[in-house]
C-alpha cells in the first residue's frame, strides 16, 4: 500500500510546475501564429527575416522582397497628469515617430514608403481606465519607384484599444486593411494585434502577421496593380512600432 506523499515531495512538485509554467506559456507564445481566413488557405506562407535583429540597422526580408535604408526617428511626445487620492486621475498623452524605407524586389528598387505614428489619448483613471478621447493611428505615403506621382496612402485608426483599422488608397482604387487579434487555433483574442489583413469586396487579398518574426500571405491569383502597393503597405506595418509602452506608468 503506497502512503501519503511526504510534505517535502509535495513542496518540490510545486516548485517544479511554477518553474515549468512560465517557460511552457512563452513557449506557446512564440509558436502563435495568426488564424488566416479561408481564402488564404492555399497561399504561400512568406516567413520574415530581420525583425528580431539589432534595430539600429533595420532590415527585413520575405519571399523575393527585402526593406531596407529604414531611418526612423526618436519617439517624441508629452505627458499631462493631475488628480489626487480618492480623485480620478486625467491623463492626456501625445507620442509621434515617424520612418522611411526602401522596398526591393529581386534586387531592384521597387518602393519608397514615408510612414508616421500618432498617438493621442485621453483617459479619467480611478480603479478603471475610461478613455474620453482617441485619436491615434498610422499613416504611410507608398510611392514606387518609377512612378513619382502615383503614391498610395495607408491611414489607419485606432478606437480605444482594439487593432486598427482603415484603408490602402489611390484616387478611386480602395483596399481595406483591418488590424485582428486572432491566433490561430484558439477562439480567445490576445491582448496585442497578432496582424492585418487586405482586403477587397469581402475577399482577403494578403494577410501579414506581426507578432513573433511576422509571415506575409498573398492570395495566389493576386492582380498585379494590387500587388505592389499592397507589399508596400506589409512592409510599413512590419515596421510599424507600439507607442504605448512609451507611456508612463
Amino acid at each position: 500500500m503506497v502512503g501519503p506523499t511526504p510534505p517535502a515531495m509535495k513542496l518540490r512538485s510545486l516548485f517544479l510546475a511554477l518553474l515549468i509554467l512560465p517557460v511552457a506559456a512563452s513557449a506557446a507564445l512564440k509558436e502563435a501564429a495568426l488564424r488566416l481566413p479561408d481564402d488564404l488557405g492555399t497561399a504561400e506562407r512568406l516567413p520574415v527575416s530581420g525583425r528580431q535583429g539589432w534595430k539600429r540597422v533595420e532590415r527585413l526580408a520575405f519571399g523575393p522582397f527585402t526593406v531596407h535604408d529604414v531611418a526612423r526617428s526618436l519617439t517624441k511626445g508629452s505627458d499631462l497628469k493631475f488628480g489626487a487620492d480618492k480623485v480620478a486621475f486625467y491623463e492626456g498623452s501625445k507620442r509621434r515617430q515617424t520612418f522611411g524605407f526602401l522596398v526591393s524586389e529581386n534586387g531592384q528598387l521597387a518602393w519608397r514608403g514615408a510612414a508616421a505614428t500618432n498617438l493621442h489619448r485621453r483617459a479619467l483613471e480611478r480603479g478603471i481606465e475610461i478613455e474620453l478621447r482617441n485619436k491615434s493611428g498610422f499613416a504611410a505615403t507608398l510611392t514606387p519607384a518609377d512612378a513619382a506621382d502615383a503614391a498610395w496612402t495607408l491611414e489607419l485608426s485606432e478606437t480605444s484599444e482594439r487593432p486598427m483599422k482603415g484603408t490602402l488608397k489611390r484616387g478611386s482604387a480602395v483596399i481595406d486593411v483591418e488590424g485582428t487579434n486572432r491566433l490561430a487555433g484558439t477562439r480567445l483574442p490576445m491582448g496585442e494585434t497578432t496582424g492585418y489583413l487586405f482586403k477587397e469586396g469581402g475577399r482577403t487579398l494578403a494577410a501579414v502577421q506581426v507578432i513573433n518574426n511576422g509571415a506575409v500571405w498573398l492570395a495566389p491569383d493576386l492582380a498585379a496593380p494590387q500587388r505592389g502597393p499592397i507589399l508596400a503597405a506589409i512592409s510599413a506595418l512590419l515596421l510599424f512600432e507600439e507607442l504605448r509602452p512609451t507611456l508612463p506608468e
